[in-house]
């Protein structure tokens, strides 16, 4: 039996070999085949579910902040977003969000203790704002409505938000919590500083500090 199972994994590994010999050989030959086929392998990366990640550098005396991404469909480019931070023994996993492009940009900023706590990272991709509470460990959804900022704590990266307006209220739920207008923090008027850019697609995500070469920043303060 042993020697069954020894002659059928060496015949696995020679059709492997001989498979990848095939294609490096095609590709030497006939360079634009690699250039078809590229598109179908980032596809077939991008849809495992592998979790990738990028350190965000802040304080030391703070631990240390990881950003995770991990494919969530097998045949998507779903990818679900997460916050691990380490504080000596402890980690905490935070979800923050999920999307489903292929291609991940988020700018990052710096907010420092104040009277009203903290210290706190922002994080803003293309259409939604999070902020990070690193001594509460929690994660907040920001929501700026005519004039108005409001924040709702998240325990899911795919958290749905309702807004209604009545009677000159404003009323505003992110999944089953809802928002509370926030007026004292620095959040409300500053963009804070800018600490980076987390960017990648398909197999890769790196963070690109603000001192590493110049990017083009989102808007600081999204407009209402």
């Amino acid at each position: 039996m042993q020697e069954f199972f020894r002659t059928v994994l060496v015949g696995f590994i020679i059709c492997i070999v001989l498979a990848v010999a095939f294609i490096v050989v095609g590709l030497f030959f006939y360079p634009p085949l690699g250039k078809a086929i590229k598109p179908y392998i980032k596809n077939v990366y991008a849809s495992l579910p592998l979790q990738i990640s990028c350190k965000i550098p802040i304080p030391s005396e703070y631990g240390t902040l990881i950003f995770l991404r991990h494919g969530i469909h097998s045949s998507l480019s779903a990818y679900e977003y997460k916050l691990k931070f380490t504080v000596g023994p402890t980690t905490i996993e935070r979800f923050i969000f999920s999307n489903r492009g292929g291609y991940t940009l988020v700018d990052t900023y710096w907010y420092p203790t104040d009277q009203q706590g903290g210290p706190w990272v922002r994080f803003q991709n293309q259409e939604d704002e999070y902020l990070l509470d690193i001594k509460e460990q929690r994660v907040l959804r920001i929501l700026r409505y005519k004039g108005h900022v409001f924040a709702a704590e998240l325990s899911s990266g795919q958290e749905g938000m309702a807004l209604v307006e009545s009677g000159g209220r404003i009323l505003i739920s992110v999944g089953q919590r809802e928002a509370h207008e926030i007026t004292s923090l620095s959040i409300n008027s500053s963009p804070g500083t800018y600490i980076g850019r987390i960017e990648g697609k398909y197999y890769r995500l790196r963070f690109i500090t603000s001192s590493s070469r110049k990017v083009s920043m989102n808007i600081p303060i999204p407009k209402d």
